[in-house]
């Protein structure tokens, strides 16, 4: 993505958060003590001798750490020596030897080879560098080896000796966690310790010890933390603990501003080492008690005079910065007045003429380590913005209860209502893709708020027969304000007339990128204000606020309820960046830290630290402000694992208090980075989520339907098929799929439609009553849920290929348009009569494609066009990008030159009716929606399950009437039967026989789908006959109901 700047400004980030989602962290240096001996500097370590020379072919690999214990590290090489390590850790290159500098070994080299690939590791696995390394090697080598030099957290491969430092402090290998308690881990509790401190900064360190303070205390060490810190920092187990005198620890507050660094000497008094601090902990200790409770951003008491407040217990000053309009010079400058014990900064105004009217900054004067450890006054807007000028240089005085900030009729008019979250169903949707093409909404409304006010339009029709047929919600993609479109004038490209695999589409859209009015919006910078792209004037502060709630309003009165989408586990721009917010403030605070107190960036991008309570109130208040003033009626959480399950259950509610209704909440409770398997907290992912009410995605229907895995590539794509489209049964040229291959994925179908319920049970395929938790799920338990309504089922979604180009992959390359139709309504079939809440991305229902793009987050409006017109699906629209497709553009070249593949209206109008066909049917029975796992594990059977099953084919059962009648199920029992094979099938259900059984009225009646009213079902012997690519459901009613 692009951030947002001014026309003269682009900053580029790193690439889409859902593709580096999938990516492992690396591990980055022990966390344990050090058993070595300590060295200062330079100086020879105890026992040193000068080193023999490198024998000829050979590569001499030193290695330098500031504790001395380089012998329990090695070098893993699998490319270069003559016998390159085999296994990992276990055959490494050991630095047996030492010298001055520090340890060293010895490697033959293949001399064949112009380098030698390593990482540097101890026999845990942490690695010197995250990353791989390598080293050319000389052409001489062969007869006069070679050596190269490496330093502790340094991943350059130095070719002369490089000179020791004592520490950079620019960065912070050591924590501070309360007022009196600091750790730093990999150091002895034998050494000594002392805390520097300067008020405007200037610590150094040199060989006659640390310079530049204006003072010094003394720490005591001990080799363990207190159990209460250990249990709060878990990643921190083992560091060395070290204790400020109650003496010094009471003066923490009032040094806060200034710089401070820990320093480690030898037993003879010398420095050993010496480095900066990560502070969040002892800033939650000392400040967020007191502030936490305060109202930050601007409020506005009696008669509207507004009060500006700011958290930045760190700054030495805060001036509130104020401008008559949106782009004119500053018209007054006014100090801020700071409250010692929560470290807020506070200005209440004379009056109420700023009021709606005005723009603000403030200039936060901040000792930065990002800033090389130096005083900088940056201006910047503020975190609580409700509004901003375009392009989000100034923060917008707007008091969002007075009448000039809301839409006609805006307090009065009605919230959809909803009885139960089992009955939710959603709508993915992107803001400017709902209108950008849509000539029935008038031009200055197309890809705005307000095409959502334009209720004759085909999109909005659209939305209305969804929500008749039992859609609930609209989910909206991130809607606050991002950096990745020019609000101030962004400019759409000329798309040339090409082939369906041209190249020539995709280098427009190419040309274009950062610079087009499109993107996602996955790149935040402020949580609590509107995105400016999607008002009719950015720069006008009131716009984009009155217009989102028009937006809200116009969907609460069709009917429906509106998600939003929120993005709190990373922002744009982080430290000293052009867009930064938070680290301007208070800096290295608001994002999570890495070893070495750099910021991690997992999600993307700059990795936010929820589990800080400042970061967590942020988040906090701004969700409820959602609610609470824009009636937003749920929220998607993204890569919500990276969020404490405590800060989640906290948030919840938070925002029911604050919309005195409940708040449905659901997100990515993805495992994986910095945090992962619960490293620094217990996270919001899916094995921790059971019983919390909050959903989760469901990852494991997902696959089993698509086949193979989210981010495939390469053959994988082809071959990889899945349960609706030709696993075993309809094979592929790529594909080698068994029976039981296909049975697997009908287990974890199995999964799915019982909610995804831990202890669900049911037979497997070996014949075997187990429960969904202890199917398996690439080795991980399938089942994680406690009740329905914790699973979100999709099996497409904004992120990866939609379904429709992942079967254009996976099908037969013969498959007739026909069947590729019925596929597509198998998918929606499942993923709606699943019992949990059925997720549909926009254009799902419409065969949607992105001409095969696996990630069109900044693909502009061309790879993106939804057609509420129903002209065209949008495939064999050009290749996609090559920046994230080109390695597969060999693939799909044959499959969007494919006549058999792109559909015509009647194809797209024929899925669109079967998905409300499913939509009505499950709005028509609660026995779709059951509420609990109770209900599920009483009333939901499978039949043709174990070692005979007939391969392809599902029944499942679900009585209405047994061990009670339940409330709003309409019938005696419904029987679902899904044939995904391209035959038909017969299955004998004996079980099943004797009963008074119909196709339900929606599909005996409907066009989308003739040939599941012709479904036979044989009373006498419990027999049925399901088409081939069917869905069908029978329904028995009750005998009062006969």
């Amino acid at each position: 993505m692009q951030q947002k700047g001014s026309l003269a400004t682009k900053i580029s980030v790193v690439a889409v958060c859902s593709a580096l989602a999938m990516l492992a962290g690396c591990g980055a240096g022990s966390d344990s003590a050090s058993t070595g001996k300590m060295r200062m500097g330079g100086a020879a370590s105890a026992g040193a001798t000068a080193a023999a020379p490198v024998a000829p072919g050979s590569i001499r690999m030193h290695f330098h750490r500031t504790q001395g214990d380089e012998a329990q590290w090695g070098v893993y090489s699998w490319d270069g020596p003559v016998n390159p390590s085999s296994a990992w850790i276990s055959t490494r290159f050991m630095m047996t030897g030492s010298d001055s500098f520090g340890g060293y070994v010895d490697i033959p080299i293949n001399t064949a080879k112009s380098s030698i690939w390593f990482l540097v590791t101890d026999g845990s696995g942490n690695k010197n560098c995250g990353a791989d390394q390598s080293a050319a090697l000389n052409g001489d080598i062969a007869s006069n080896g070679q050596e190269v030099w490496m330093l502790e957290g340094d991943c350059t491969v130095y070719k002369s000796q490089p000179a020791i430092s004592y520490g950079n402090l620019n960065q912070a290998n050591a924590h501070w966690l309360s007022a009196n308690t600091l750790a730093w881990p990999g150091v002895p509790a034998s050494g000594s310790y002392k805390l520097y401190y300067a008020a405007n900064g200037g610590l150094g360190s040199g060989v006659t010890g640390v310079t530049g303070y204006d003072s010094a205390m003394e720490l005591t060490a001990s080799s363990s933390l207190p159990v209460a810190l250990n249990t709060k920092y878990p990643h921190l187990m083992g560091a060395t603990a070290l204790t400020l005198s109650a003496q010094d620890a009471a003066t923490v507050a009032s040094k806060a501003s200034g710089q401070f660094a820990i320093a480690q000497f030898d037993g003879n008094g010398k420095l050993v080492q010496v480095t900066s601090l990560q502070m969040s902990g002892m800033l939650d200790t000392v400040f967020a008690p007191q502030a936490v409770n305060a109202e930050l951003g601007v409020t506005f008491g009696r008669n509207n005079v507004p009060t500006f407040r700011v958290w930045a217990p760190t700054a030495k000053a805060v001036s509130l910065n104020l401008y008559a309009d949106a782009n004119g010079e500053r018209v007054r400058q006014v100090a801020m007045t700071r409250d010692d014990a929560s470290g807020v900064w506070r200005y209440t105004a004379p009056d109420a003429s700023m009021t709606n009217r005005y723009y603000y900054t403030y200039d936060v004067q901040v000792l930065s380590r990002w800033a090389n450890n130096t005083i900088v006054t940056n201006t910047v807007t503020d975190p609580y913005s409700v509004s901003l000028n375009a392009n989000s240089g100034r923060s917008f005085i707007a008091n969002l209860d007075s009448n000039a900030m809301k839409p006609n009729g805006w307090d009065h008019h009605s919230i959809p209502k909803l009885d139960n979250a089992a009955d939710i169903a959603l709508y993915e949707l992107h803001v400017r893709d709902f209108s950008a093409s849509d000539t029935t909404v008038p031009p200055e409304h197309r890809g705005k708020y307000l095409a959502f006010t334009d209720t004759r339009s085909n999109g909005m029709r659209h939305l209305r027969a969804m929500r008749e047929a039992g859609l609930s919600h609209v989910h909206l993609l991130p809607a606050f304000d991002f950096a990745s479109v020019n609000e101030a004038g962004c400019s759409n490209p000329t798309i040339p007339s090409a082939a369906a695999d041209s190249t020539a589409q995709q280098a427009a859209v190419e040309q274009s990128r950062g610079l087009d009015c499109f993107n996602w919006g996955y790149d935040p910078v402020h949580y609590g204000a509107p995105e400016g792209s999607y008002a009719s004037n950015a720069n006008d502060g009131a716009a984009r606020v009155k217009e989102f709630r028009a937006m809200v309003q116009g969907l609460h009165d069709q009917g429906l309820r509106v998600t939003m989408d929120v993005v709190y586990n990373h922002t744009s721009a982080s430290q000293q960046g052009q867009l930064s917010v938070l680290d301007k403030i208070v800096p290295a605070y608001y994002y999570r830290l890495n070893a070495s107190g750099g910021t991690t960036n997992d999600s993307c991008c700059a990795d936010t630290a929820q589990e800080n309570t400042m970061m967590a109130k942020l988040m906090i208040d701004t969700a409820r402000m959602w609610v609470r003033d824009y009636k937003v009626d749920s929220f998607r959480f993204d890569i919500m694992g990276f969020t404490p399950l405590a800060v989640m259950r906290q948030l919840q509610a938070a925002v029911n208090r604050a919309a005195g209704r409940d708040i449905y909440i659901y997100g990515e409770a993805w495992n994986f980075g910095t945090v992962g398997n619960d490293a620094r907290f217990v996270q919001a992912r899916q094995a921790n989520m059971f019983g919390t009410g909050i959903g989760s995605f469901n990852d494991r229907l997902r696959d089993a339907v698509r086949g193979g895995g989210c981010c495939d590539g390469g053959e994988a794509l082809v071959s990889q098929q899945g349960f609706i489209n030709g696993a075993y049964y309809d094979p592929n040229a790529k594909a080698s799929q068994s029976k039981d291959d296909l049975l697997r994925l009908g287990d974890l179908v199995k999964v799915g439609l019982s909610g995804t319920l831990r202890d669900y049970s049911f037979t497997d395929r070996f014949g075997n009553v187990k429960k969904n938790a202890d199917i398996d799920y690439f080795g991980q338990r399938a089942g994680f849920a406690a009740n329905p309504s914790e699973t979100i089922n999709y099996i497409e979604a904004h992120d990866n290929q939609t379904l429709f180009d992942i079967n254009a992959f996976k099908l037969p390359q013969n498959t007739p348009l026909a069947d590729r139709v019925r596929v597509q309504n198998l998918g929606a079939a499942i993923t709606v009569l699943s019992q949990g809440i059925p997720f549909l991305h926009a254009g799902q229902e419409m065969l949607r494609s992105k001409s095969l793009d696996r990630d069109s987050y900044d693909a502009g409006d061309w790879f993106n066009r939804l057609d509420y017109s129903y002209g065209s699906n949008n495939f064999g629209v050009g290749l996609p990008l090559a920046s994230v497709n080109q390695y597969n553009w060999s693939i799909m070249s044959p499959i969007l030159t494919n006549p058999l593949i792109k559909p015509d209206t009647q194809a797209i109008t024929t899925a669109r009716d079967y998905m409300n066909d499913m939509l009505a049917i499950r709005q028509d029975t609660s026995l779709f929606r059951l509420r609990t796992a109770k209900d599920v594990s009483e009333r939901l059977r499978f039949h043709n399950t174990g070692p005979q099953q007939v391969p392809g084919v599902i029944a499942m059962s679900i009585d209405g009437q047994h061990p009670q009648r339940y409330d709003g199920a309409q019938y005696k029992s419904v029987i679902t039967l899904f044939n995904v094979d391209k035959v038909a099938k017969t299955v004998l259900l004996p079980e099943l026989r004797g009963r008074k059984l119909k196709v339900h009225k929606v599909q005996l009646k409907s066009e989308a789908d003739r040939l599941a009213r012709t479904a036979q079902y044989d009373a006498a012997t419990g027999s049925f006959t399901i088409p081939p690519r069917t869905t069908v459901v029978f329904v028995e009613h009750a005998a009062h109901d006969d």
